[in-house]
């Protein structure tokens, strides 16, 4: 099976997350509209990291599982958005609080299944 893809864009989803969320919040206090300054480096940050990834799973197969639990915690996060969006009795049990826990489970549950069957990865 080829991971490459899914990691690659999973680990380009977790950097824009976390990049974008994390300059947003140090330059609210002093921008008005932070965001608009903190997605584009979030999008930028996230497609390099993207590409590194896609070239590096292929050169060093030590470095899978840890790429593939940060990819996961990416799609975990998504899969709680997608989840406090789609079902409204859900809105009030998913927040920032319990979806970043639930991801950091995935992204362990990952790397660990990643690290176990290697040789099941290409």
């Amino acid at each position: 099976m080829n991971i490459r893809p899914v990691a690659a864009l999973g680990v380009a989803l977790t950097t824009f997350l976390a990049v974008a969320a994390l300059l947003t919040e140090l330059l609210a206090a002093q921008i008005a509209f932070s965001a608009v300054i903190g997605l584009p480096i979030g999008l930028v940050v996230g497609a390099a990291a993207g590409i590194a990834t896609w070239a590096r799973l292929r050169r060093s197969p030590r470095a899978r599982p840890p790429l593939l639990g940060t990819a996961a915690f990416g799609y975990a996060l998504l899969v709680a958005a997608a989840v406090s969006y789609a079902v409204p009795p859900a809105r009030g049990l998913v927040s920032v609080s319990t979806a970043v826990p639930f991801a950091a489970v995935c992204a362990v549950a990952a790397f660990l299944l990643a690290r176990r069957y290697a040789d099941r990865i290409a």
